[in-house]
């Protein structure tokens, strides 16, 4: 048994008992492309990074991040390339099943949904909340 992590008692009962269960078709498919699907948004996630950081834009002559954007501009860059580096880490956990894997993709949409809520975009925190940990719970059981 997996010790478990910040919320996951909590949120477990809901995704798992009153949320509908996944064919186990549609499981299997996700846990043999999920890491890849991972992997390409990882890579969406640099050229956003950098687009956001103003390094690519001042390639193409777009200019620099404009001075006086505000902390949460800085804090959310900042979660974002933590959220990166997790995805990264995952991705030959999840590909080997392992459930350490499943555990950095647990945590990565905590931090996602933390940074949502930094930036009052609460719509898409709750939205990304429930797709997220739905599929997460969902999944969780093909990783050992």
């Amino acid at each position: 048994m997996q010790p478990k992590l910040p919320l996951e008692k909590e949120l477990e009962p809901i995704f798992l008992q009153k949320f509908p269960p996944f064919p186990e078709k549609l499981k299997e498919f996700l846990v043999q492309y999920g890491p890849y699907f991972i992997l390409i948004l990882s890579v969406i996630i640099i050229f956003g990074l950098l687009l956001a950081l103003g390094i690519s834009g001042a390639a193409l002559g777009l200019g620099a991040v404009a001075p006086g954007i505000g902390f949460n501009f800085y804090i959310s860059i900042v979660l974002g390339i933590i959220t990166l580096i997790m995805y990264l880490m995952a991705f030959p956990r999840l590909r080997a099943r392992k459930r350490s894997g499943w555990n950095l993709l647990y945590y990565a949409l905590l931090i996602g949904l933390f940074s949502n809520l930094v930036q009052l975009m609460l719509f898409t925190a709750i939205f990304a909340g429930i797709v997220g940990f739905w599929i997460l719970f969902q999944i969780r059981e093909k990783y050992v």
